[in-house]
């Protein structure tokens, strides 16, 4: 029989990590409504020709692309951004600022590694029609108060903006798509090092002398005023609002194009080689593109995947609290009856659907990870009694369902 598999870059989720998966989203979710978010949700594909807007027709090497049924052309939406500039195009009059969310999946045909996947779970946040630097700095403070509340304890910002580098790149004398080329290279310092940008710049046929004197603008630690007085603004104004780890550092460009000002990305400390687990920056160019009008816009995106394997707070997760087991067939319906009453008052519940004699119902439960059992039995049922059982601690006690619903409920 043929043994079949995932596709290549994908997984299954069984529930206990799904569990896991689930606690971070809601304390993603909590961040953001506590910021005025709303979330969005978008198709899973989009027309190809959206997706290529900005990007070329090249971009059909790097995604999922197809034709439907009736020959359309689309695409597997591989950054919820575009998407969205898409509804902001679509709908001029929402007010500003628009301040949006996702939680969700996208697909990537990319090479699988290090906390990279070719389906691949994303959060982050768009937000549309402000050009103040407070933007910049809300999103830095969101991210900031997502990995606190998921458990990351040492993790750091690193911030710049495309303006120093592009005129880091004039003042190298490198124009036109040699700049493009130069920031795609020097995007990848922290991952091939120095001498790996100047072999990448030269492979683009960037020529030795305009590349050194770049890097060298790069390692400088110097700036144009201007510019340098926008980050130090933003970071001013992030620190008012808790967030005290940020670096500025002239290496930062992110590889994508559409970024016009203020980028950052986010690094784990002890989870370098994951790369930044979050990252972003200001796009005031890309929704005129779909609707004619530039609109100032500043936003990012979590990745999922990479933040839960640098995550040490593996804690233990099961989707159900307890199992509640009849130990014989005459009180099946009084533990489902109970299973119920539990259920009712906010506390999850499973029950033996397998007719298990008592002992082999504690071994599941156990194995399971379910922290705790009431055991129905005819003895106790005559006193009005359950027996809650604490699996971890081995202890019981007689108690009524009352009482088990006011301990099992705190």
């Amino acid at each position: 029989m043929t043994k079949f598999q995932t596709p290549r870059g994908t997984r299954d989720f069984l529930p206990q990590e799904m569990a896991r998966r689930r606690n971070v989203f809601r304390k993603i979710r909590k961040v953001y409504d506590s910021y005025g978010y709303g979330e969005v949700c978008t198709p899973a594909f989009e027309d190809f020709e959206l997706l290529a807007k900005k990007s070329g027709p090249e971009i059909e090497k790097e995604i999922y692309a197809f034709r439907d049924k009736s020959g359309r052309k689309l695409g597997l939406r591989f950054d919820p951004t575009v998407p969205i500039c898409r509804i902001v195009a679509a709908n001029p009059a929402l007010p500003r600022p628009i301040k949006f969310y996702y939680i969700t999946n996208m697909w990537r045909y990319d090479r699988p590694g290090a906390g990279r996947f070719r389906e691949f779970w994303q959060a982050g946040v768009e937000l549309i029609g402000s050009d103040r630097p407070e933007a910049d700095a809300e999103i830095l403070a969101t991210v900031y108060e997502i990995l606190k509340a998921a458990g990351a304890k040492n993790f750091y910002f690193r911030i710049n903006s495309r303006k120093v580098v592009e005129a880091f790149a004039k003042q190298a004398g490198i124009t036109g798509k040699k700049k493009a080329d130069v920031f795609r290279a020097i995007d990848k310092l922290d991952k091939i090092g120095e001498k790996g940008v100047m072999r990448e710049m030269k492979s683009y046929g960037i020529a030795a002398k305009p590349a050194e004197k770049f890097m060298k603008l790069i390692k400088s630690g110097s700036a144009p005023k201007e510019e340098l007085k926008e980050l130090e603004e933003i970071k001013q104004i992030a620190r008012a609002m808790g967030v005290d780890n940020i670096k500025i550092d002239f290496s930062v460009v992110r590889g994508i194009d559409y970024y016009t000002g203020f980028v950052f990305e986010t690094i784990i400390k002890g989870s370098e080689n994951l790369g930044s687990v979050a990252g972003g920056g200001r796009y005031d160019s890309l929704i005129g593109l779909y609707s004619g009008a530039d609109t100032p816009a500043t936003g990012y995106g979590i990745g999922i995947d990479r933040l839960m394997e640098a995550l040490d707070n593996k804690e233990d997760t099961t989707p159900v609290k307890t199992y509640v087991i009849p130990v014989t067939e005459a009180v099946r319906d009084k533990s489902m009856e109970t299973a119920k009453k539990l259920r009712k008052s906010g506390i999850s519940a499973d029950t033996d659907l397998m007719g298990r004699n008592l002992k082999r119902q504690l071994e599941y439960a156990d194995a399971a990870g379910i922290p705790y059992a009431v055991i129905v039995g005819e003895k106790e049922l005559k006193k009005g009694k359950f027996v809650l059982k604490d699996m971890a601690k081995k202890t019981q006690k007689d108690m009524s369902i009352t009482q088990i619903i006011k301990v099992l409920g705190n």
